[in-house]
């Protein structure tokens, strides 16, 4: 069974069905967390192997004992994750400049190691291998990296006479945050997103306190090579805590500048702040998720004022076979009015984009939609989710985004509000806690706001295999 097979055994596989009842019970979810591995690697904890007596082949890379000394032991912990996904598009980017059909092979490789040298300091290093086989046929930045320094940083955890639990950290790294609406790590392309710069993380009681200072990397396709974006910066603060019973809370406060920001046809500075929260939690079968963001700042010379609201909710029926889920997600980014003198398109800054769309052709800027969805386990560690989403332009003055808020072509001139409505099924197999095999088959059937340009329907297929380890 792999790592931690004596350790975890069926309790964990346990964990793991609720996991998936709540993970998998909606697509529009963040990657699930796969104990003992983390979506972000850095998160992973081995340190309770230390002095087991008899560690399994596996446990021994895991926990790799170097020294001790009065301030905390030194070890090594080494990882890795192999991921092949294939993917095929019919009618990708809508058809609107781009061929009909398409289908390649994405591969991911990554190998991380997490040097622990006393309780107060610690170097993560992950380097990744990504290649395409095949070809989209359309442009892509996010599909080669080959043998970078995918993260690379440095901790300092002082101990602290207040009881709370501080951590300095300087260099690259992967960054998600809550439903990873605004900053995530782009799971679904080949390559992952990464950021260079600072962190203070600090918890006190059960709450955590975030503060960051980071610039996005510039991804290139060859070997150490990738170099920070100097065009870009986000800064803020990100906390998370509870408020009372099952009930959590987000709060945060966001600076974003991007100097090569292209709005109504012109490129320039773009300048704002984001405020927003997020309540989140589950009870007796209900869950819930709702955030709601604000927009201010500039762009060039113009005044910005955009926002966010967006929900998922869901009940699901536990103590029946299947364990279904009945629920919805919905979603409102502003859009803007050309006629006015004030920037109203939301810009998602870093988002995760198939959270209200499997397609993954639009990020959430001008656009509203109410997606039913319904789920259930046909079987323990499986997975099935299916959806129905309705999608529709907020200002029919403003485009329609995607990835990088580059706008498709001409969708800003079109009278037509309605996008379209997609239809998706998303299967996954926890095989156990390395492997998970899954496929998702999704088809967005274009409204007047595509036709009109000569959009068409586009229907997307994708089949992966991914080990942790």
């Amino acid at each position: 069974m792999g790592i931690g097979a004596a350790r975890i055994g069926l309790a964990g596989f346990g964990a793991l069905g609720c996991l998936l009842a709540a993970g998998a019970a909606f697509a529009e979810s963040p990657t699930q967390i796969d104990p003992p591995f983390h979506n972000l690697r850095y998160q992973d904890n081995f340190s309770d192997l230390a002095g087991k007596a008899d560690p399994t082949p596996w446990e021994r890379i895991k926990y790799i004992p170097l020294g001790s000394s009065p301030y905390g032991p030194i070890f090594l912990s080494l990882g890795g994750e192999i991921r092949e996904r294939f993917e095929t598009y019919q009618y990708p980017n809508f058809g609107i400049k781009a061929p009909p059909a398409n289908g390649y092979m994405l591969q991911r490789l990554q190998l991380n190691g997490d040097l622990h040298v006393t309780d107060y300091f610690r170097a993560f290093v992950q380097l990744g291998d990504d290649r395409i086989f095949g070809n989209r046929w359309v442009p892509s930045t996010t599909d080669v990296d080959r043998w970078d320094l995918m993260q690379r940083f440095v901790d300092f955890h002082p101990p602290s006479p207040f009881g709370d639990d501080p951590t300095f950290r300087a260099g690259r790294e992967e960054l998600a945050y809550g439903y990873q609406r605004l900053i995530a790590v782009r799971e679904g392309p080949n390559v992952r997103r990464d950021f260079d710069g600072f962190r203070f993380i600090d918890r006190i009681g059960e709450a955590t306190v975030d503060f960051i200072s980071v610039q996005p990397t510039v991804n290139s396709p060859y070997a150490i090579d990738d170099a920070t974006n100097m065009a870009q910066h986000l800064s803020g603060v990100y906390i998370t805590t509870p408020v009372f019973g099952s009930l959590k809370a987000d709060l945060y406060a966001l600076n974003y500048s991007n100097t090569q920001a292209k709005f109504r046809g012109l490129t320039g500075k773009e300048n704002i702040e984001t405020f927003g929260t997020r309540l989140f939690g589950k009870q007796a079968g209900f869950d819930w998720n709702v955030e709601a963001s604000t927009q201010t700042g500039t762009f060039r010379t113009q005044n910005v004022q955009a926002g966010l609201l967006a929900a998922v909710a869901g009940y699901t029926l536990e103590n029946i076979d299947w364990k279904p889920r009945f629920g919805f997600s919905a979603n409102y980014a502003s859009g803007d009015d050309a006629r006015s003198k004030t920037i109203g398109t939301f810009n998602p800054m870093y988002p995760r984009l198939p959270y209200f769309a499997e397609t993954s052709q639009m990020v959430p800027a001008n656009i509203k939609d109410i997606r039913p969805v319904f789920s259930f386990q046909p079987a323990q560690h499986w997975g099935v989710v299916l959806g129905w989403d309705s999608l529709w332009r907020v200002s029919t003055t403003d485009g329609i985004y995607g990835s990088g808020m580059v706008e498709i072509p001409n969708s800003n001139k079109v009278t037509g509000s309605f996008i379209g409505t997609e239809l998706s099924a998303d299967i996954r197999w926890q095989v156990d806690f390395h492997l998970q095999l899954g496929a998702i088959l999704a088809e967005l059937y274009a409204g007047p706001a595509l036709t009109e340009i000569k959009g068409k329907d586009l229907i997307y297929a994708v089949a992966f295999a991914k080990y942790k380890f």
